[in-house]
């Protein structure tokens, strides 16, 4: 390893725990390089390679997508999602605690962002819950566990940069990430109902006759047409990605101001704004996220890396149990978004060469950095619930392990079955 290179690693790394935001620790890192190797006549090379790596039409779906979970969120259009969840997962023991995961398990369709999927549940399940005798601890680890579904069922703002910066088909993966997704919520509920029936939680009781059940359907289908329309568009090759976003913000905008009357000018302004912010934070990463690649491009770090893991000899069970260490100690320090782009298309290529499927290793690869949005120091899942509870960290972090646990098995399940997450994909053609 060249110095360098050594300077640069260093250099981020320094900057990083100084808390300086990730995407200026990339741009002035790779300054660093440029001065330590004697290239700075390549400086004016930066901001075209920023812009590069934006100019990308696929990431033109993640604004889109955005802007429709914002449309959903100001258009109270969540209110008939949480009641069709109460009616389908309260009658468990836990009630209201089934709820919230069945309720993530909805908006997630919608949004597929965690933190999305906190703002808009959070503030109404976190109250609840603890008016009705969960602690709040509980109630914010329910909350923040199952939040990490949003960014698995389509649509996924991290699927979508996962699929641009690697070139592998969103579609593809899309689809390989549903069921992973759902085996993530089925194994907190299982977990919720041992933890119930321990604890004497009850279920909900609520009218569940069959005319009940419609009503509560009919009101809950027209925002639960959002992912279809996503996935028939994209799966059925009707739609780019970019297309499908613009034509689920329209339609959840239709239905936000004709249907539920819930929206009006003043808000869906909000929402434009909202949405250019977070987009803006999520592209610079990625614009300056090219940068980075280019400095390990040069300095030929993934075929240094791959050669490295060729001379150790992994078998391939071995490499991905190490490969899921590593990113689960990435996903303890950096946003999932920042670790896609710095390190996933380097162990993308080692996997590959290992003869694991490059959508399969995807599914992993979205999943595991997902997980670290509940483990500190970073754990931001962790950090929204606590602050709509009020209930402290440690109370909360001795709530949240089981479900870290049941998260890490359902993780090992989709590790070690190839078919969770391919089998989806290979019936729609991939």
């Amino acid at each position: 390893m060249s110095l360098s290179l050594c300077l640069f690693a260093g250099a981020f790394l320094v900057l990083l725990f100084a808390g300086l935001p990730v995407a200026w620790a990339m741009v002035v890192s790779s300054i660093v390089w440029l001065a330590a190797s004697g290239q700075m006549a390549f400086l004016p090379v930066l901001p075209e390679r920023i812009f590069q790596g934006l100019d990308v039409f696929v990431l033109m779906a993640i604004p889109l997508f955005i802007l429709a979970g914002e449309i959903i969120n100001r258009g109270r259009i969540t209110d008939r999602l949480i009641s069709f969840a109460n009616v389908l997962f309260g009658w468990m023991p836990g009630g209201l605690a089934q709820v919230n995961i069945g309720a993530s398990i909805l908006f997630s369709g919608i949004t597929g962002v965690a933190l999305g999927d906190i703002a808009a549940l959070g503030r109404v399940f976190i109250p609840s819950m603890t008016r009705n005798g969960y602690p709040a601890a509980y109630a914010a680890a329910v909350t923040a566990s199952s939040s990490i579904i949003g960014p698995m069922v389509p649509p996924s703002l991290i699927v979508v940069i996962y699929g641009s910066i690697t070139g592998v088909s969103i579609g593809a993966l899309f689809a390989a990430c549903i069921v992973p997704g759902l085996l993530i919520g089925a194994c907190q509920m299982c977990l919720v109902w041992v933890q119930a029936r321990r604890r004497g939680y009850r279920g909900i009781s609520v009218d569940r006759s069959l005319p009940a059940i419609g009503r509560s359907a009919r009101h809950a289908v027209p925002p639960l047409l959002i992912p279809v329309i996503i996935l028939a568009g994209i799966l059925g090759g009707i739609m780019t990605p970019t297309e499908a976003g613009g034509l689920a913000a329209f339609y959840a905008l239709l239905i936000a101001i004709f249907l539920y009357r819930s929206m009006g000018l003043r808000e869906f302004l909000s929402c434009l704004d909202q949405s250019a912010v977070f987009s803006a934070q999520l592209l610079i990463i990625v614009g300056c996220g090219a940068v980075f690649t280019w400095v390990m491009g040069m300095e030929n770090v993934p075929s240094l890396v791959e050669r490295t893991v060729r001379d150790f000899g992994f078998h391939p069970v071995l490499l991905l149990l190490v490969l899921n260490v590593f990113m689960l100690v990435l996903g303890m320090f950096i946003d999932p978004t920042a670790a896609i782009i710095l390190f996933v298309p380097i162990l993308a290529a080692v996997a590959q060469a290992a003869g694991v499927d490059p959508v399969h290793f995807g599914a992993i690869a979205i999943l595991n950095l997902n997980i670290g949005l509940l483990t500190p120091p970073l754990g931001v899942c962790l950090f929204a619930a606590e602050r709509i509870a009020g209930c402290g960290l440690a109370a909360l972090l001795r709530e949240s392990w089981p479900f870290l646990v049941v998260s890490l098995a359902a993780l090992m399940f989709v590790t070690y079955i190839p078919g969770l997450s391919l089998w989806l994909p290979r019936l729609m053609g991939f």
